[in-house]
């Protein structure tokens, strides 16, 4: 069974997240080399309560990795330094990651 996690982006505006969105399809077949695959990325321009916008990214790790290595492998990588070359990091204000585990009859187990 795979580790899905779901991972969300607070940014700070909507160029904010109109770039990391570009930069998020980048980083795709990055993670994939470091056995991080990517189901699905979404973005909401702002939810009702609050004015920052957010991107949501579903990732997965094989069962007998362990995710925080496999992130800290895709951060140090090449890969990843030129997907964020010339994007200002400070426009990301939050990052909120959940491990999520499938249930029983999930499609996605």
């Amino acid at each position: 069974m795979s580790q899905y996690q779901l991972r969300v982006y607070t940014l700070r505006c909507l160029d904010a997240l109109s770039a990391y969105e570009k930069i998020w399809a980048k980083h795709i077949p990055g993670m994939a080399k470091h056995r991080i695959t990517t189901h699905g990325v979404w973005t909401v321009p702002a939810a009702p309560e609050s004015k920052a916008p957010k991107l949501y990214a579903l990732v997965s790790y094989t069962h007998t990795d362990d995710v925080q290595e496999r992130l800290e492998a895709y951060l140090s990588s090449n890969e990843f330094r030129t997907d964020m070359e010339g994007f200002d990091i400070s426009r990301i204000v939050g990052l909120d990651e959940t491990l999520l585990t499938p249930t029983v009859n999930s499609p996605l187990r």
